[in-house]
């Protein structure tokens, strides 16, 4: 579940319920309409919410988590950042707020959030039913009494009257955008909608009434059975199936992976809230069975995952553990120490331009090209032997540790690298000194200048090549270390074994926020200035690294580090994420 889209939908929580205690403003009067006290029904949310919904999201204490997110100082340095300005001016809050108008000229109140902590009651649920039109149902636990004298229950002759499973509601719509706005109060509870027949449908359930709820369809009964037996601070269910093919969900889904997403069928997500520690588990069907295999098509080895994952130093800026291919392997080792490279592309906000010739091919210059000279040997020819090698030792998983460190004259960052590989069966050593020889010959020497290697005594023995480039290597049987700077191998590799619970993890990760984030400002704000705005409007606006993405690292400078151990049991994922906050 990605960040900013998790971030959107906390809004458009905080944004209902502000509208939701913009209705009840307490204003002295009598109630001229008698109010059906139903008890306190002791079901589920879920049992009294009408089916239907494509995102579900359950609170056990809304308003403790509004008072805390209140109090919270990261609350105020976000709205202050320039992380906030960007989503301030995003098409998606533009659209929200184009929904806050036509609710509250069908409310005939200001859908304020200011009102939020008054309305919001204990046990409460969030049922969005379409994503476009913001068709939504909210059930709070909040005793009746409090409503009573409100400026909405006051005014509630200008609404039409209706009755549903013994309770009167009251629903509204407007004459242009056709918006409904529908509440109720029954017994302890406040319903309000946009739909008028989710309304009645829910006070129908409430009163014990037939009808169907949402515990009652496949796909949420199936991802619940799968969460913890006790929910959490916050629950959300998602039925991918139909959110994965929404065009909205196609259009701001930060991380693009819409293919991979439909390939879902549901998912629920808990998170903990204990002490220091906020603790998120999540549980994701799959559409189709995909046996004992993962998303990378390699075998699930959990043992071999779980072996690595003691090996990160304890100050390392950022480590990732997965499964893996021979060929994958590979591939990683080449993109992040054999011959690093950016592979992210730059989104063009504006058209392309065509440039007109007069159709002449070629130039003087080309005349100073020579075709005498062989022509060079391609990168998958040069590594042909080094895939070999991972092919035999059968690789089939890597750890990847990395973090900003400054150069030996303390003015400019780093960004060096760690790799280690865990296969079935032990490495050769000559021949992969061999292999990375004949790897590298080709873009550093013409006379294998520099391509020697020579055996140091740290961390107890490790190779390195006595050039000019940085490329350290050891083998400790059915493990190989590959890095490009020599002090953090040497860490790694005088770090102590240590016994750790099997996790069955088939990927695991982790962020050292506290650690990196004071270089990420320096690296970032390097990296923007060499960079040249395309547009005046790209301008004017926050530049991405160094100002917006800085800005909300900033806003959560509390947050200490974050972790993710991911586990596959045939078509289901399980994803527990830590999030470990400073005292």
């Amino acid at each position: 579940m990605k960040m900013r889209w998790l971030f959107a939908v906390v809004l458009m929580v905080v944004s209902f319920a502000g509208a939701w205690r913009s209705f009840y403003q307490r204003r002295p009067g009598s109630a001229a309409f008698k109010v059906v006290a139903l008890p306190a029904s002791s079901r589920p949310l879920d049992q009294v919410t009408p089916e239907g919904a494509l995102l579900y999201i359950e609170a056990q204490d809304f308003s403790g988590l509004l008072h805390d997110w209140n109090a919270a100082p990261e609350k105020a340095k976000w709205l202050e950042s320039e992380n906030s300005l960007v989503f301030s001016e995003s098409r998606m809050l533009l659209r929200l707020r184009r929904f806050h108008e036509n609710f509250a000229e069908a409310a005939g109140v200001s859908a304020d959030t200011r009102f939020v902590a008054d309305a919001a009651g204990k046990e409460s649920v969030l049922a969005l039913y379409n994503i476009g039109k913001i068709e939504f149902l909210y059930i709070t636990h909040l005793p009746s009494a409090n409503f009573l004298s409100s400026a909405l229950w006051q005014s509630r002759n200008k609404f039409q009257p209706r009755s549903a499973g013994g309770t009167a509601f009251f629903t509204r719509k407007t004459e242009g955008a056709g918006q409904v706005v529908a509440f109720a109060i029954a017994g302890d509870y406040l319903l309000l909608s946009t739909r008028e027949d989710l309304m009645a449908h829910a006070l129908q359930l409430l009163a014990g009434q037939p009808g169907r709820s949402m515990r009652q369809e496949e796909w949420f009964s199936k991802a619940v059975a799968e969460a913890p037996a006790t929910s959490g601070d916050l629950r959300m269910v998602m039925n991918l199936e139909k959110i994965a093919v929404a065009p909205q969900f196609r259009t701001y889904w930060i991380q693009q992976n819409i293919t991979e997403m439909q390939g879902y069928r549901a998912a629920v997500s808990d998170l903990y809230r204990e002490g220091r520690i906020y603790r998120e588990e999540r549980a994701l069907l799959r559409v189709t069975q995909e046996g004992t295999k993962g998303a990378t098509g390699a075998r699930i080895e959990p043992a071999t995952v779980d072996a690595l994952l003691p090996l990160p130093p304890d100050d390392s800026g950022f480590y990732q553990a997965r499964v893996c291919t021979p060929q994958e392997a590979v591939d990683v080792l080449e993109q992040k120490i054999l011959s690093p490279r950016l592979t992210g592309f730059r989104t063009q906000s504006v058209a392309p331009q065509t440039l007109l010739t007069s159709g002449v091919m070629g130039s003087e210059s080309d005349l100073d090209t020579r075709i005498d000279a062989a022509t060079p040997s391609s990168k998958e020819d040069s590594s042909s032997e080094l895939r070999r090698q991972f092919a035999q030792a059968d690789a089939r998983a890597f750890l990847v540790v990395q973090g900003t460190r400054r150069n030996q004259d303390g003015v400019l960052l780093t960004l060096p690298s760690v790799m280690v590989f865990a296969a079935s069966h032990d490495w050769s050593l000559q021949s992969l000194q061999s292999a990375l020889q004949a790897d590298l010959a080709p873009s550093l020497t013409a006379a294998k200048l520099g391509l020697g290697w020579k055996l140091v005594d740290q961390g107890g023995g490790y190779s390195e090549l006595d050039g000019v480039h940085p490329l350290q290597l050891a083998v400790r049987g059915k493990f190989l270390y590959i890095s490009n700077q020599s002090e953090m191998l040497t860490a790694m590799l005088q770090k102590k074994n240590t016994t750790v619970q099997p996790q069955g993890a088939i990927y695991a990760a982790g962020f050292n926020h506290a650690g990196e984030r004071q270089n990420f400002y320096e690296f970032s704000a390097a990296i923007d200035r060499s960079s040249q705005p395309q547009s005046r409007y790209e301008a004017n606006q926050p530049r991405f690294f160094s100002q917006n993405i800085a800005s909300l690292s900033r806003a959560l400078a509390r947050l200490e580090s974050e972790k993710i151990v991911v586990r596959e049991v045939r078509n289901k994922v399980f994803q527990t994420v830590t999030y470990r906050w400073v005292e």
